[in-house]
């Protein structure tokens, strides 16, 4: 078949969570499996832990990765596809306290046969006085957090932020931190499951800690990094690059509601995944485009590089993020 040249729309991969709440369904109209608390919509995700599939089009039902690896050169640039895409996105709906946990870099990760997970967060939502973990207190040592994760004073070991919507956090790896409950966002992150657990508030039923793993990944170096503030949402004209490393680049582009954007000139030439935070709004090519409401995800491939425009609905500033991965091979 012909390759269309059209961006597609993401249908979620939905994972339960025991402090996942409602808002996926109740605030951005997603259609969850009823009668299960779901934490994260993996939006775009080619994990075998859950797959995202296309909505719509010449490929609906499809994965995600399955068309990746059938048209490399039209979705990534590239000759080949890896065996995994490597960025993950998700919206995450944290009615109570995720566990107090840190990711692996990708030597630590590799030895259970996953990839490390560098990730970053946008906050869509949050209740009023809602904090996240981020961090340990200063001259926290590898003994105190052994003994916190043992009796329950862990909590009292890390540091505490205030939270707003339009935060954005870089989470290396190697970061302790906790999202806390009464909080929307969007991760992107590397396409990982790696998580070690070191307290999980005497949640019932237990989960499984993992605290010499999660002692180990810990980045003992004592980096002091805080939630930063993007502007608000009208007032990124062009992009705000909100992180740039070693596997994805993430920028915020708003535009007012009626009006209509060209697409960045600078798009890397391996794909980009759209994420709607604010508003809504309309991602088109001359072949065809998707309609991306609040929370709503969509990949452009490599093959409409420069060929699409972004189009606000009326009423509002439509604010999208745009993700780029770093870590697919040369064209």
């Amino acid at each position: 078949m012909s390759f269309p040249l059209v961006p597609l729309l993401m249908r979620p991969s939905f994972s339960p969570r025991p402090w996942g709440g409602t808002k996926l369904a109740a605030v951005l109209g997603k259609e969850v499996p009823a009668g299960e608390r779901i934490g994260e919509a993996w939006e775009l995700s080619d994990h075998p832990n859950g797959r995202s599939t296309i909505a719509g089009g010449a490929f609906d039902g499809r994965t995600f990765g399955e068309v990746v690896r059938a048209f490399p050169r039209e979705m990534i640039g590239c000759a080949a596809a890896p065996e995994r895409y490597p960025l993950l996105v998700k919206i995450i709906d944290a009615a109570e306290d995720l566990s107090i946990q840190v990711h692996p870099n990708d030597a630590q990760a590799a030895r259970h046969g996953e990839r490390g997970k560098t990730e970053c967060w946008y906050v869509m939502d949050c209740d009023a006085g809602t904090e996240v973990i981020y961090g340990l207190k200063a001259g926290v040592t590898a003994e105190q957090v052994r003994a916190g994760a043992a009796d329950g004073s862990l909590a009292g070991l890390v540091a505490r932020h205030p939270l707003a919507a339009g935060d954005f956090l870089f989470v290396e790896a190697g970061t302790v931190h906790a999202i806390l409950g009464g909080t929307v966002l969007c991760e992107i992150q590397q396409s990982s499951d790696a998580t070690y657990r070191l307290w999980d508030w005497g949640r019932e039923p237990k989960r499984e800690l993992h605290l010499e793993d999660g002692l180990a990944a810990i980045d003992w170096r004592g980096v002091v990094r805080r939630p930063v503030a993007v502007p608000a949402a009208g007032e990124l004209a062009t992009p705000l690059t909100l992180t740039d490393n070693e596997y994805f680049c993430v920028r915020a582009l708003d535009i007012p509601g009626g009006s209509e954007h060209a697409l960045p000139d600078d798009l890397g030439p391996t794909g980009t995944v759209f994420v709607t935070v604010c508003g809504c709004g309309s991602l088109a090519t001359e072949q065809g485009g998707v309609e991306l409401a609040r929370g709503g995800t969509a990949f452009l491939p490599a093959a409409c590089e420069g060929a699409g425009r972004l189009r606000a609905a009326a009423g509002g500033v439509w604010r999208v993020l745009m993700a780029e991965s770093r870590e697919l091979g040369a064209p």
